[in-house]
Order: C-alpha cells, then sequence, then structure tokens
C-alpha cells in the first residue's frame, strides 16, 4: 500500500510516479559493474525525468559531492573502496531527491569507522532534504546513534516499537536479549537507570 493505494493494483505508469519518490539503498549497494560512477547514478534520473544530458551530469555531481566523493566520476565500482561504493550507492538513491529512502543493512562488510561515516550521511541528508528514511538493520550502533523511531520485528511480526532511550529500559525479553547482545550495548545496560 502506498498512501492508501494498492501498489499491485496500478498501471505501470501510475508505478512509476511511486517509483520516482523512492529512494533505495540496497544491502550490497548493486552498483552497475559495466557502468562507471557517474552512469550508476545518472541511471535512475534516465528512468524517471526528462532532465538533459547536461542537467543529469550536474545533477550526479551535485549528489557525488554531497556525499564527500569527487573526481571520481569515471571511475568503475570494482575501483572503489567499500564505504566508497556505499557513498556511490547513496548519492545514486538520493539522485531523483525522493520523499522516502530505503536503506538495506547499510553499514553491511564495513568497518566500525566507516560506518559511523555512512550512519552520520544518512543522518544528515535525511534531515537536509526533509526525507523520511526507513533503515533495516541488525547494528545497534545505527540504532542507538540515529535511529528516531526503532521498530523490533521478530519472527515477521512487529514485535515492540519506541525510541531508542525507551529500547534500553524494554521489559520484553526478546528486545533485551537482541539490544544487549554485543558488548557496547551491554555496557549501556549497566549505565542505563532501572537496570
Amino acid at each position: 500500500m502506498y498512501d492508501d493505494i494498492d501498489f499491485a493494483k496500478m498501471s505501470f505508469t501510475e508505478r512509476k510516479v511511486i517509483r520516482k519518490n523512492l529512494g533505495m539503498l540496497f544491502q550490497g549497494g548493486a552498483l552497475f559493474d559495466s557502468l562507471n560512477v557517474e552512469e550508476n547514478i545518472i541511471f535512475p534520473l534516465n528512468m524517471f525525468t526528462n532532465m538533459s544530458k547536461e542537467e543529469k551530469t550536474e545533477r550526479a555531481n551535485f549528489c557525488l559531492k554531497r556525499v564527500n566523493l569527487e573526481n571520481v566520476n569515471k571511475l568503475y565500482p570494482a575501483e572503489l573502496s567499500g564505504g566508497m561504493k556505499k557513498r556511490v550507492a547513496i548519492a545514486r538513491a538520493i539522485a531523483n531527491n525522493p520523499e522516502y529512502l530505503f536503506c538495506d543493512e547499510p553499514n553491511s562488510g564495513l568497518d566500525p569507522k566507516t560506518a559511523i561515516v555512512i550512519d552520520n550521511l544518512i543522518s544528515e541528508i535525511t534531515q537536509e532534504y526533509n526525507i523520511t528514511t526507513l533503515i533495516n538493520t541488525h547494528d545497534m550502533n545505527s540504532v542507538m546513534e540515529i535511529g528516531d523511531k526503532v521498530a523490533f520485528v521478530y519472527k515477521g511480526e512487529l514485535w515492540w516499537e519506541g525510541d531508542r532511550n525507551e529500547i534500553l529500559e524494554t521489559d520484553n525479553n526478546e528486545v533485551r536479549d537482541f539490544v544487549y547482545a554485543s558488548k557496547l550495548m551491554r555496557k549501556l545496560q549497566r549505565k542505563s537507570p532501572g537496570s
């Protein structure tokens, strides 16, 4: 459902209008290996806009600058580090100025420092462009750093929801077991009032 409209019952043209409003950051980045960085970012612009080639290139450059990557336009994904690939994927995801940004495990495969850079970037872009961002993650450090509203899904069902402070104090056993599985989170639990 999208704004109370059944997406499955829409025509291709109606779906295309909605897809333009959605940005997607895939777990593995999902960059096209046969396209260079600029071509990867321009890909959704080709699908959803009538921009001129110059406008598309300008937009790609703007998005690359926003994710702190410049002068990499002609590089191919194989020439990029994992963090650079994620930033290119973020640039592609925001190329159409989406209303909604979906991020699937954005820190998967990244070292802790790069994961923080990606978290901060997603948070900044969400605020700056007033995007509603949904992040699917198992990374509790991410949840605690940038999550405003947290939903815990257990066995395919919504099991708990609240904010990042409430999650530290929940009496829901499944949530507590998951949240405090890492050493860092156990440290936070000991510091949390009422623990």
